[in-house]
């Protein structure tokens, strides 16, 4: 039988990709013969590259009349198609950041079939921050886990399309990652920080965060409608677009009810008091509101999709001016989801784990327990006043227990 392959320049001129890779299918006991195949490239290079993966594929004893032979970016051009209406904007465009290193790393022209574990293990491995400000550096050990459990659901597919025989990212291991220690913030270093914001605008989002535990986009799309001022409670859930707000989506769209204090609700009705008229949303100015609906308009005439983050900008820079102008020292790490993590914190403290699971609105209460569990200095100071307190109240029995009877009686 023949084994033929090999690479071809085409004669026509009117061929925009010039080079031809054409091999034999298997024999056919049926017609007695092979069938012809043929794939067109644009450079040698990637003819060859192709040539090379597919004997490799051969050699594994892969069907040769497989249908057709998939490369790395076809593949993955028909995963995101299918997968756009079941999963959320926000998914998609991390999903989008793994596919473009996968085809940074392997090459959109190399096939499914020569992807190994070895390489798998390789790609994960040098993987480095892309961002201009850190480029080069190590991603951290959340990030690299995220990209291997994006690229096994990934590759998981093309199993199950029949495209490849295993999934070659399903046996390279997770790293548990170490956790870095964040600054809890306490109620007295709250008072500093609402005191150093410079409106009530900033003491509304300090307020918020701190005692709702909002997430950062849950802050910025939080609506006036969603807080009730008579049930002092703020409501979180998703909401569609209309002509003049852009939707929103709640992270794992878990809707939830949070009881706020009277301190948050009484900074609330200041604010909304003096904040502009015609802005439904409850941290925006009118001018970054403005932004936000010329924004939004846009990428709707265009069919293009909306993400949570392009509601705000250079807030991290603005907390760290406000945290240095209220003198606090940190001892960890802070940014605007430290709010949230301290009041998860505190919630901790004194609710049962379930409780905290629904007002910070997990999906698994395994990340309530990994991430709300933070031993710091008020638990050390309440564990030795709760040993002190119990040894007082024994001394206190036993000068009762050795006075003389006619003593106790007095």
């Amino acid at each position: 039988m023949g084994q033929q392959i090999g690479v071809y320049k085409e004669k026509r001129s009117s061929r925009k990709k010039k080079w031809c890779v054409r091999w034999l299918g298997d024999y056919s006991v049926i017609t007695g013969k092979q069938t012809w195949y043929s794939k067109q490239f644009a450079t040698r290079a990637e003819a060859e590259d192709f040539v090379s993966a597919k004997r490799k594929e051969f050699e594994s004893g892969l069907p040769r009349d497989k249908g057709r032979s998939v490369t790395l970016g076809e593949f993955l051009s028909e995963w995101l198609a299918a997968r756009q209406q079941e999963l959320r904007a926000s998914t998609i465009e991390l999903y989008e950041g793994a596919i473009d290193r996968l085809k940074t790393c392997f090459g959109s022209a190399c096939l499914l079939t020569d992807i190994n574990e070895q390489k798998a293990e390789s790609f994960i491995a040098k993987q480095k921050i892309l961002s201009k400000s850190r480029q080069g550096e190590p991603l951290n050990d959340w990030t690299r886990n995220l990209l291997k459990r994006q690229c096994r659901t990934i590759f998981g597919k093309a199993v199950s399309w029949n495209l490849i025989r295993s999934n070659p990212f399903q046996n390279i291991k997770l790293k548990k990652p170490s956790i870095k220690r964040w600054h809890r913030l306490v109620t007295a270093e709250y008072l500093k920080l609402l005191d150093a914001a410079p409106n009530l605008r900033w003491k509304a989002f300090y307020a918020v965060a701190y005692t709702a535990g909002l997430r950062m986009g849950e802050l910025f799309a939080l609506q006036w409608g969603d807080v009730d001022f008579e049930k002092n409670t703020i409501t979180v859930a998703s909401r569609e677009g209309t002509d003049r707000t852009p939707p929103f989506e709640v992270k794992d769209s878990e809707s939830r009810l949070i009881p706020v204090p009277a301190h948050t609700i009484s900074i609330l009705a200041q604010w909304q008091a003096q904040a502009p008229q015609g802005v439904p949303y409850v941290m925006l100015d009118d001018e970054r509101y403005q932004l936000v609906l010329a924004k939004w308009r846009k990428l709707r005439k265009e069919g293009k999709p909306w993400r949570n983050r392009l509601m705000v900008n250079n807030v991290g820079r603005e907390l760290s001016r406000h945290l240095k102008n209220a003198g606090i020292k940190l001892d960890g790490k802070f940014s605007i989801h430290t709010l949230r993590k301290s009041c998860g914190q505190n919630w901790a403290d004194v609710l049962p784990m379930n409780v905290v699971k629904e007002l910070m609105g997990h999906a698994d209460i395994s990340t309530t327990a990994e991430f709300y569990n933070q031993v710091d200095k008020t638990h050390r100071l309440l564990a030795a006043n709760s040993i002190q307190t119990l040894l007082e109240a024994a001394q206190k029995d036993r000068q009762k227990s050795s006075e003389p009877v006619s003593e106790q009686r007095k």
